[in-house]
């Protein structure tokens, strides 16, 4: 199975923006993705074409199941 957190943080201009990670692992507490979100805001990681990421809005982890059929 292959999950993936998908990060929404506020931006400097009010708009929204997402940063999603592949291949994370299971059982992600809430204090450890706030802990996460904070880092990234905190020390300025990524700059988006609205401004920097100025506070967490949500998270979520995402899983999919797949299967070969041919």
């Amino acid at each position: 199975m292959e999950r993936s957190l998908t990060l929404t943080f506020v931006t400097s201009n009010g708009s929204k923006a997402t940063l999603t990670i592949q291949g994370v692992k299971d059982g992600l507490t809430n204090e450890q993705v706030t802990a996460l979100m904070d880092v990234i805001i905190t020390n300025n990681i990524f700059l988006t074409k609205n401004g920097l990421l100025l506070s967490p809005s949500k998270a979520k982890v995402t899983e999919t199941n797949s299967r070969e059929i041919v």
